[in-house]
């Protein structure tokens, strides 16, 4: 077979779940499983899901609910950003305020959506089946399973929901009040829960919890109580047997923020915890690394082929520069593309997307086996400036301090002088817009930083290196020194690069 043209190459988009919607057959088809991930979720051996944003956690998630009609599991995805979670810690469960009851009334969201996932699977045996659907449907009432459940939590979070107990019966038989609250339910769901049989796996999938903003602290209780909830849940299930599990999908920087308040954070990152982490030799080995492999995989199989090799598509070295008087500097094509992003799939993918875009477009000369320089650049203009801005500008959803401070870190960045900067540059420029205060231009630096948008500088005998975080999730911002602003902002906003 001839090799495809790369104007017919398919990358997907920005999100699964408009891929999904798109053409659910072509993103099952082209869906890359990173060392077999689905097979251990699917047992429940993984049950927590880690990684950048944009490393693929819901790509994962969609395509195990897409694929479920073809396999014997059951597993539904629940989006957590329709959670109030600086709410769920007031839920009134029964108990005093603290930390046990913001674990309670985890578990208690948890279960009831994990219960209503086995009532659609008609051949689960379940123990007081009767009694099952008499409470999911007052919960159902009550707006906590579905969609709605975020409105609902908000609405009750200063009531007690209780549940009326059947005055014949045994199920209750050791309770001596006619209704039960949330934490006198709770053993009761999980009881139903582990003793479920059934010849599929369930799994219930939390995501959507990407969208929490990085360093917003008045969610690390509701976060922290939420991975111990559905750890302790799972414990259950899987120590009696039971037929599934509830399956978080975190950035690993929240986990991280959050396992301070978890006594057994690192027994739940060894033992159930996945890491998808495409990094992996993506430097000067990279053309074998797991981002490359994931890119040629997603392209080949949406083609129908069974290989194809997306960087022969580009000159082996790419020029930039030169002129006004400047060098012209080259670089290995890998480390050129990897550089205009956060080494994660999804800015790598929407870079050649838009490189294909441009190619297709019929604004240039069709390329041969190889593409134009001039498609590139264009390409890489048109990433920077409609994907990466964006992007960046996304991590700032939800910040606690304002859209005005959030703009005003922006439009000091785009006003550089030049692609390197130091402290004192950037807070002149917040000056400029308005902001003087010194708290405020080591918030946003570390904000920025955390966000992929600078790096450090750091100097060493004989010369320096750059320091991103995208490139070590254990990196701290050093707030002396110099910065660097990423490439991909110095194409889209025009900042001179560094030499």
């Amino acid at each position: 077979m001839a090799k495809p043209r790369f104007r017919d190459l398919y990358f997907g988009k920005s999100d699964s779940k408009n891929e999904l919607a798109g053409d659910r057959d072509e993103f099952i088809r082209s869906f890359v499983d990173l060392n077999q991930i689905t097979d251990d979720v699917v047992s429940g051996d993984k049950t927590l899901i880690l990684g950048p944003k944009g490393t693929g956690k819901s790509a994962l998630a969609w395509f195990l609910e897409a694929s479920q009609s073809e396999h014997d599991y059951l597993c539904t995805v629940q989006d957590a950003s329709n959670l109030p979670l600086a709410d769920i810690p007031r839920l009134e469960t029964g108990q005093a305020a603290g930390t046990d009851r913001t674990v309670a009334a985890w578990k208690f969201i948890l279960l009831c959506n994990y219960l209503a996932l086995l009532l659609k699977d008609q051949g689960c045996r379940l123990p007081n089946r009767n009694e099952i659907d008499r409470v999911t449907r007052l919960l159902r009432g009550y707006g906590l399973i579905g969609d709605t459940s975020g409105r609902a939590i908000l609405d009750i979070s200063k009531t007690t929901i209780e549940i009326p107990i059947p005055k014949v019966g045994t199920i209750y038989r050791r309770e001596r009040q006619a209704k039960l609250n949330i934490y006198s339910l709770l053993p009761y769901l999980e009881e139903w829960a582990a003793n479920a049989r059934s010849g599929n796996r369930h799994m219930l999938l939390l995501d959507g919890l990407d969208s929490i903003f990085l360093n917003d602290e008045k969610y690390d209780e509701s976060l922290a109580s939420m991975v111990q909830a559905a750890y302790s849940i799972n414990q259950r299930l899987s120590g009696e047997g039971a037929t599934g599990s509830i399956v978080l999908l975190l950035r690993h920087d929240v986990f991280n923020r959050v396992s301070l308040m978890l006594p057994d954070s690192q027994k739940m990152r060894d033992d159930f915890a996945v890491e998808l982490d495409w990094r992996v030799l993506s430097g000067a080995a990279g053309v074998s690394a797991p981002l490359l492999r994931l890119v040629n995989g997603k392209a080949a199989r949406a083609m129908g082929i069974d290989s194809v090799d997306v960087l022969s598509y580009f000159p082996k070295n790419i020029h930039i520069g030169g002129g006004n008087g400047n060098a012209q500097r080259s670089f290995d094509r890998l480390q050129y593309l990897l550089n205009l992003t956060r080494h994660t799939p999804r800015d790598l993918l929407r870079l050649f997307d838009e490189i294909r875009k441009v190619e297709a477009s019929g604004a240039f000369p069709e390329s041969n086996e190889v593409l134009r320089s001039d498609v590139i650049r264009e390409g890489v203009l048109q990433y920077a400036t409609k994907y990466f801005t964006g992007a960046i500008r996304n991590e700032f959803a939800g910040y606690e301090n304002g859209t005005q401070e959030a703009q005003r870190a922006l439009d000091a960045l785009q006003g550089l002088p030049h692609q390197t900067f130091d402290r004192s540059v950037f807070a002149k420029k917040l000056q400029e817009g308005g902001e003087e205060r010194g708290e405020v231009v080591d918030r946003l630096l570390k904000l920025l930083f955390f966000a992929g948008a600078i790096g450090n500088k750091v100097a060493i005998p004989g010369g320096s290196y750059l320091q991103f975080y995208h490139r070590r999730d254990d990196s701290e911002v050093h707030l002396k020194g110099n910065f660097i602003l990423h490439n991909a902002l110095c194409h889209a906003w025009n900042v001179p690069f560094s030499t």
